[in-house]
């Protein structure tokens, strides 16, 4: 009883507050320390079976007493959590895969819409029942109090701070993970990993990955760069400096068409002028990542939207068939560095010989994400088996 008033009085404060907005696509998180302090206090948890009740009422929460620390999140906020967090809610794919990498999705009880929706990846996992909303911006509240959690983990483009103001008053903190800049890889890793308690493996996590990037940059560092034109969804829709896929670009040893740019949104007709060497494009307009990749059907339909292009015979990339294709899914996974392997072997294959982007990107899935292996997100294809070239594979066979 005490908890049904609680959720209705949830309800009714929730439907009182005035909604966020979320920020824009290209900007930066502020800097932050990596560090965590450790904190003794007493603190309500969520998780001990009961909702804070709203003041003035006489229902007393049962207290108990969990060890507490402050961690530093993506923007630079210090927030008090339980030490570790033992049931949490999640606003965007990028950070469930993080935290699923680093072993701890056992402890996530919800998740936004449009990541449960990707059944074939997380149908094991969750049920309607969890689904905390549409999306980072737009949460359902009295569904993230129901829940208990002990912390909302949202991305900085999420209405966080609007969750703040209405999850606060229920001892539900919100930390703002930011798991798709891929140049800050190394500090949201190390925050997901003290928030759960999982510092060990997200040191791991983080070793792996550099490693592979240090053998990049080794074997590339006298090499001249390659440009790219990097294309995101449609047409004319590239990144830039301070967007969130221009440090995959950068890691991958490429020269970035547009890094002079201040908007993501470019006259296609400049990519003739510009003349790339190499075209990458990745998914498709109103297609979200998909752990079950495009069909070679599909896929054929996206390269001919490039190459048909009025004028686009001209380009360089185009009259070497120098176009990787790119699923939503291989290129995000790890916070795109796994899309950065792709990228360096497709433009540097000589140069990088010891580098094989899909036995990464299977060690990503069946390590790290814990699912079956699965080819076909690229085009062409990368065989496991590093003797093989994928210029000698068709598109039929790259995407089945």
């Amino acid at each position: 009883m005490k908890r049904l008033f609680a959720i209705l009085t949830a309800m009714v404060f929730v439907a009182a507050c005035q909604n966020g907005s979320p920020s824009d696509r290209a900007a930066n998180p502020a800097a932050s320390s990596e560090s965590s302090a450790t904190a003794t206090e007493t603190i309500s948890s969520p998780s001990s079976g009961t909702v804070a009740p709203a003041a003035g009422s006489d229902a007393a929460p049962a207290e108990t007493q969990r060890k507490t620390h402050v961690v530093v999140d993506s923007i630079g906020r210090e927030v008090t959590l339980p030490d570790p967090i033992k049931r949490a809610v999640i606003a965007n794919g990028y950070n469930l895969e993080l935290v699923n990498a680093i072993g701890a999705i056992d402890a996530i009880v919800g998740v936004d819409y449009i990541t449960y929706s990707d059944l074939d990846a997380y149908g094991n996992f969750f049920t309607e029942d969890t689904v905390i909303g549409q999306s980072s911006t737009e949460l359902n509240y009295e569904k993230i109090i129901e829940l208990e959690p002990d912390a909302l983990i949202i991305t900085g483009n999420g209405s966080w701070e609007d969750a703040e103001k209405k999850l606060g008053p229920f001892g539900i903190k919100v930390v703002v993970l930011n798991a798709y800049y891929t140049g800050e890889f190394k500090r949201n890793w190390t925050i997901a990993g003290q928030l759960f308690g999982k510092e060990d493996e997200a040191r791991e996590l983080i070793d792996y990955f550099e490693g592979k990037l240090a053998y990049i940059r080794d074997q590339l560092k006298d090499v001249p760069k390659k440009t790219l034109y990097y294309e995101y969804k449609r047409i004319g829709n590239t990144t830039i400096p301070g967007d969130y896929f221009h440090n995959m670009v950068v890691y991958s040893g490429a020269q970035n068409l547009y890094d002079d740019a201040i908007n993501v949104e470019i006259d296609p007709e400049t990519v003739i002028t510009r003349n790339p060497e190499y075209i990458v494009r990745v998914g498709t307009s109103n297609v979200n990542g998909r752990y079950v990749p495009p069909t070679p059907e599909e896929f054929a339909r996206r390269k001919n939207d490039v190459v048909s292009r009025p004028g686009w015979d001209e380009i360089s990339a185009v009259k070497n068939d120098r176009i990787l294709l790119l699923s939503h899914y291989s290129q995000g996974a790890a916070g795109k560095l796994v899309g950065t392997m792709y990228i360096a072997k497709f433009l540097y294959p000589d140069e990088l010989p010891d580098l094989n982007p899909e036995e990464v990107f299977r060690t990503w899935l069946e390590k790290y994400q814990r699912m079956p292996y699965i080819a076909g997100h690229t085009v062409p294809a990368y065989a496991l088996d590093e003797r093989e070239s994928p210029g000698n594979r068709t598109e039929t066979d790259a995407a089945g």
